[in-house]
């Protein structure tokens, strides 16, 4: 507006613009010292609220703590191992039941036997460069998890056989049979898969080894039969039967003694056998060795003056702890047949 007028009291048109553009000028002083002005007032209100609210803040929490609260975050639970869908969990079990005692045998059968006669037999022999231990597995495809898994997927049957010789029984029985010699205890380790073409006649085809052995050597008087075991719990998790020693977590060893077709001076001299091998085991490690089971089989148990059938650890025990166990179990049976001489 100021630039359409020509004369206004006087005072020319450039003179009006000079001071239009003076008193222009100095409103948008005075305008931006108000703006900075508020912002000052607004930041010291600000620091004001904060300091309150840290204060307040501090006092709550020193009554908190009076009052026997802290400022730690509550504690977070473990977070249990993924297992997928459909999937089988493998679970760490004690299944020794040592508060029943290293007497407690676990009878599927009629039998009755003496415990305290059997711990008091005489089961040594006479020591010398020729076999008198015989190793084997009906079932020698049976395998261990890997170390750590923490669950099957997939048919259990199928994930706990394996053709790999180190993941399985045989090195085990190459451990058992290893620790022996090593205590001056001549073994034989017979690697022959008897589970081959199917399950179903393996114990026939056992049969004809441990003949042959013994035809072979007569002077083989215990046949160890060594297994792996397989358990599920009520819920369906697969077991990892462990026994933790200074040297490692090993697997938990189980004997199975038949009683069927055969003398009972022979079922006793094998259930002595089992049960004084598990009063040693079980004496420098108090749950490594799980109550000896008597059924009413054979599992040819009746071809050589003693016998046992071995369960070592479960398919979901690692093959590292069911060795652990086999050198144990070595010792043990060493010197139970050297009398405790050697040791």
């Amino acid at each position: 507006m100021a630039r359409e007028l020509i004369h206004m009291n006087g005072v020319d048109k450039t003179e009006r613009i000079r001071l239009f553009g003076h008193f222009y000028r100095k409103s948008r002083f005075f305008a931006a010292f108000l703006i900075c002005a508020a912002m000052l007032v607004g930041s010291f209100g600000a620091v004001g609220v904060w300091q309150s609210r840290g204060a307040w803040n501090h006092e709550k929490s020193a009554a908190s703590t009076a009052q026997g609260e802290t400022d730690a975050p509550p504690p977070v639970e473990p977070t249990p191992p993924h297992v997928p869908a459909g999937a089988v969990p493998i679970c760490d079990a004690d299944l020794s039941a040592a508060h029943l005692g290293n007497g407690y045998i676990n009878h599927e059968t009629a039998h009755l036997p003496d415990t305290e006669t059997l711990l008091s037999q005489d089961l040594s022999s006479a020591v010398s460069s020729e076999p008198l231990v015989l190793i084997l597995h009906t079932h020698t495809r049976e395998s261990y998890s890997a170390a750590g898994q923490g669950y099957l997927e997939g048919e259990i049957g199928d994930l706990t056989y394996s053709d790999d010789p180190a993941k399985g029984v045989l090195a085990v029985g190459e451990t058992l049979a290893r620790t022996l010699k090593e205590k001056g205890v001549t073994a034989i380790h017979c690697t022959v898969t008897h589970d081959e073409p199917t399950l179903a006649g393996s114990y026939a085809r056992a049969f004809e080894s441990i003949r042959f052995f013994l035809e072979m050597y007569p002077s083989i008087r215990y046949v160890i039969d060594l297994h792996r075991d397989s358990v599920l719990s009520a819920d369906g998790e697969y077991l990892r039967a462990v026994c933790e020693t200074e040297d490692g977590r090993c697997a938990q060893v189980m004997a199975v003694v038949g009683s069927g077709e055969m003398s009972d001076a022979r079922m006793q001299g094998n259930l002595a056998l089992a049960q004084q091998l598990r009063v040693r085991l079980n004496g420098e490690f108090p749950t490594l060795c799980r109550p000896t089971v008597l059924r009413d089989a054979t599992y040819n148990q009746e071809l050589a003056p003693y016998s046992l059938l071995l369960e070592i650890g479960t398919g979901g025990n690692s093959v590292e702890e069911a060795c652990r166990s086999a050198a144990l179990v070595g010792e043990a049976l060493a010197a139970i047949i050297c009398g405790d001489r050697g040791r």
